[in-house]
């Protein structure tokens, strides 16, 4: 189930009319990480994903290609990205699942050790792996990463 990324980050800063030096530097991240994402020969985290959204005011979903959605939200004051909310439902919907992380891991073509440094917060996932767990849930992205209730 391992799908290959594709965003619409390239489109969405042509249409803000931002340059890739100017988007890193409002972002925090390096022109090259952007360019990379671009290419598709980077996956962004979880973190950056949710910062794309907000920077452009669409929803994570839109920024990932899931949805052709793209609906203006309202732009955050601030890009800090904080996924404990992920970490929290992440577990959550395993374990209302009575799934084991072991059998997630299986069912979604990750890795049991992912599954819980994400569930323990001690790293995030990339945009390949928010996606396939937001479909395995049946949860939109934005859910999954706590941009939405």
């Amino acid at each position: 189930m391992k799908e290959k990324f594709t965003s619409n980050i390239r489109k969405l800063r042509k249409e803000f009319n931002v340059s890739q030096p100017q988007l890193a530097k409002e972002i925090g991240y390096g022109k090259s990480v952007i360019s990379s994402w671009e290419i598709g020969s980077q996956i962004p985290s979880a973190k950056a994903i949710i910062i794309l959204s907000r920077y452009f005011q669409v929803s994570a979903d839109y920024v990932l290609q899931v949805t052709d959605d793209n609906t203006m939200l309202h732009r955050a004051d601030d890009f800090f990205a904080d996924l404990t909310i992920f970490n929290k439902r992440l577990k959550e919907m395993r374990t209302s699942k009575n799934l084991s992380q072991d059998q997630l891991a299986q069912k979604t073509n990750l890795t049991q050790t992912s599954i819980n440094h994400w569930e323990n917060g001690k790293c995030q996932p990339n945009a390949n792996a928010i996606v396939a767990l937001a479909r395995y849930f049946g949860v939109t992205t934005d859910y999954l990463l706590g941009e939405t209730d």
